[in-house]
């Protein structure tokens, strides 16, 4: 199969049974977007570079009018895409082995190695196209080196107080054109005395502050910049928006003509502090806009006259569903208040009891997407209030993001319980409203390979809650056999399990796949607090985490007993993240469990609490701090049962962990060596929460494949 997923003949094959290397070198379409004329797609591509253990993205071109598909990147990481016009394409992408500094690249008219449009020293986070240039993202490296003070101090970091070193940059492409002519006609010396064509329009903030997130105006003529104190995640909370109308063109002028009489100057040393505190007003006007508590711009209209917020109305904890919430932008930029905002705001997804992810605000409307039960839809919202899904029959998304161009086209990977994810298209305006348009076929590398299926069950919980789960079936399943069962634990635990062929853990942690060729059954539950079934039922973990949860897995247990499909007494547990706790918590509280597998999971909420980057989970989901009072947190832990422990269980953990941070594994290592329960533990060097080399996901899922056909099959337990 071509990177690009252009349609080919296969001889066919006999049914295949693929390795988990076979799945982890599968390319797999991440992103899709249209060109402004709509007759030409970017696709994002991630491929397996196996010798250099790293996954790669790659860009292809479609052309819509011939049906021709072109790779137009070969080497290097493609993290982002945009289209400047129908012939222009801007690239975030690193070259091999420069994979912390990424820069944009153009590519005009479509072909050809690209040129790069900034040299930015620490690399650019984010770019977005704008008014006749670029805005980047990224860190400013006089305040990234100060952050280090090795020539006074050594190093060492002032925790959750360090000054953010993120900036908001612009380049106008004419400019930057000009000034590279001129560096080529000019000697080495003259080089040096041109201004780069780059102003940091975020020397407008009144103080440095870590930039989350710019929404720019469509109209080209306003940024909306959602801020925090600091870069840390303890001050989610603390957002601050900026709203900035300039010029921007006219700014990046008046900034060179400065910078150029600055040189010409050659401003003796003492000057250069007086320059920290210079006036940049003639850059643009700023103003914070007064808005509620943790509201955020999320969207602009296309004529720049209304903003979409996103606010959560009745409280702001971890598991209360944010809204979208639409206010006049000069409103805004005048009230005086949060209540007189307030006051102008108007909530247009009331109707929709779900959390909104990603969304867009073009002339074919606002779109945004949401998970329902066990699949990831796409709606209009309309200004009334009304909420439209979209129909994509029997395709649903198979990640929260898409693209809407200015042409009414929306970009997409899709994917079902019967297909492979695949690139698509869907017209909102013009003759082929309505209709999605297939345009990859990377779904052939498995046409052949023995998948097994998936579709959505229910079952009541023990407390007559009903929760939903995706069962995933070997080929020839016979409901009149008795099969082991193995559960595969979402994290979050606001996310959920989607109704897919293949899932997201296939593809780096748990090997569903060889699971099902041993004729094995595998569960996805969506345990209470996932998301897609509405705030109530988001509610139902709070202060009852790990016991709620047991009571829908061993539940799910009982379901499948009574339909005659499962054998109790070959039942194991795995997850990541908020998946690992769980498994974690039913492997030490309950005795249906003959092996579980913990990834990056929580040992006990203490340790988590006091050493985690978000404590405010716990002190949300568990009602308090531990330093507070500690019953909900010992009732809700893995490691409280600890002495009636008997279950088996692997722990998986990166070494460089911040979410979880490594010290639960290990807590829960000791701990289960102690009582003589069997227990390994590997840890992975250099990895945060995910596992992000092919290898090292080889490793877990062969692992865990190991672990659970030597404990529920009775084969040879050979884990390295």
């Amino acid at each position: 199969m071509s990177p690009c997923g252009t349609e080919s003949s296969p001889e066919l094959q006999s049914p295949r049974h693929p390795t988990m290397r076979d799945t982890l070198m599968l390319e797999i379409p991440v992103d899709v977007k249209a060109a402004p004329g709509g007759d030409r797609v970017a696709v994002r591509v991630r491929t397996t570079n196996w010798k250099e253990d790293r996954y790669e993205r790659v860009c292809c071109i479609h052309d819509l009018t011939t049906g021709v598909t072109h790779l137009l990147t070969r080497t290097g990481n493609v993290r982002q895409i945009a289209w400047l016009d129908d012939h222009t394409l801007a690239l975030l992408r690193n070259e091999p082995g420069e994979d912390d500094k990424p820069q944009v690249w153009l590519y005009e008219g479509l072909v050809g190695d690209g040129w790069p449009i900034t040299d930015h020293k620490t690399g650019v986070d984010w770019f977005h196209p704008f008014s006749g240039g670029l805005l980047f993202l990224a860190s400013d490296p006089e305040r990234e080196e100060r952050k280090t003070r090795v020539a006074r101090f050594g190093k060492y970091t002032h925790w959750e107080h360090e000054e953010s070193a993120s900036a908001l940059y612009y380049v106008g492409l004419d400019a930057w054109r000009d000034y590279q002519s001129r560096c080529k006609a000019a000697t080495e010396d003259e080089a040096k005395k041109f201004v780069l064509p780059v102003v940091e329009l975020s020397r407008l903030l009144p103080e440095p502050l870590s930039i989350q997130r710019v929404v720019p105006a469509p109209t080209g003529d306003a940024l909306y910049l959602n801020c925090w104190p600091r870069d840390d995640l303890v001050y989610y909370h603390q957002t601050r928006t900026y709203a900035i109308r300039l010029d921007a063109p006219a700014a990046l002028a008046e900034y060179l003509r400065h910078e150029a009489e600055k040189k010409a100057a050659k401003p003796a040393p003492e000057e250069d502090d007086a320059e920290k505190e210079a006036d940049f007003s003639y850059l643009g006007a700023i103003v914070r806009l007064a808005l509620p508590r943790d509201a955020t711009v999320s969207a602009v209209s296309p004529d720049g006259s209304k903003l979409l917020l996103s606010y959560q109305a009745r409280d702001n904890k971890m598991y209360t569903r944010t809204d979208l919430w639409m206010l006049d932008a000069a409103a805004a930029w005048q009230a005086p208040d949060a209540d007189d905002c307030l006051a102008g705001m108007h909530n247009v997804s009331a109707l929709l009891d779900q959390e909104v992810m990603d969304l867009y605000w073009t002339a074919a409307g606002i779109v945004g997407s949401y998970v329902e039960s066990t699949r990831i839809r796409l709606a209009h919202f309309g200004e009334d209030g009304q909420v439209t899904p979209l129909d994509l029959g029997d395709i649903h998304l198979a990640g929260p993001g898409f693209d809407v161009s200015t042409s009414g086209r929306v970009g997409l990977v899709g994917a079902s319980a019967r297909t492979f994810p695949e690139a698509y298209l869907l017209d909102l305006v013009g003759d082929g409203k309505g209709a999605l348009r297939k345009l990859t076929h990377f779904g052939q590398t498995v046409a052949q390979w023995e998948l097994g299926t998936a579709e959505t069950i229910q079952w009541e919980s023990r407390d007559g809650a009903l929760i939903e789960g995706v069962l995933r079936k070997p080929s020839g399943f016979d409901p009149a056999r008795k099969y082991p069962l193995v559960f595969i634990v979402h994290g979050g635990p606001a996310w959920f399990s989607g109704e897919y062929l293949l899932s997201d853990e296939d593809f780096g942690y748990y090997p569903s796949l060889q699971f099902l060729q041993r004729d094995m059954l595998v569960l996805e539950p969506n345990y209470r607090g996932s998301v897609g079934r509405g705030q109530a039922f988001l509610e139902l973990n709070v202060d009852n985490l790990g016991v709620g949860d047991l009571w829908d897995i061993e539940s799910a247990i009982d379901h499948l007993e009574r339909l005659g499909w499962v054998d109790t007494e070959r039942v194991g547990c795995m997850g990541w993240s908020q998946g690992g706790y769980i498994s974690a918590f039913v492997g030490l509280h309950s005795e249906r469990f003959k092996a579980v597998s913990v990834g990056a999971g929580i040992a006990d909420w203490y340790t988590y609490h006091i050493s985690n980057d978000i404590p405010s989970f716990t002190t949300d989901y568990l009602s308090g701090s531990p330093f507070r009072g500690r019953e909900l947190y010992l009732k809700t832990a893995p490691i409280s049962n600890l002495a009636n422990a008997k279950t088996p269980m692997l722990i998986q953990h990166g070494s460089d962990d911040r979410r979880v941070p490594f010290s639960n594994a290990t807590e829960l290592y000791r701990g289960l060596q102690e009582m003589g329960v069997p227990v390994e533990l590997f840890v992975f060097p250099g990895m945060g929460h995910p596992i992000t080399k092919p290898r090292e996901n080889h490793a877990v899922m062969h692992q865990n494949l190991a672990w659970f056909s030597h404990y529920l099959l009775g084969e040879d337990l050979t884990l390295e």
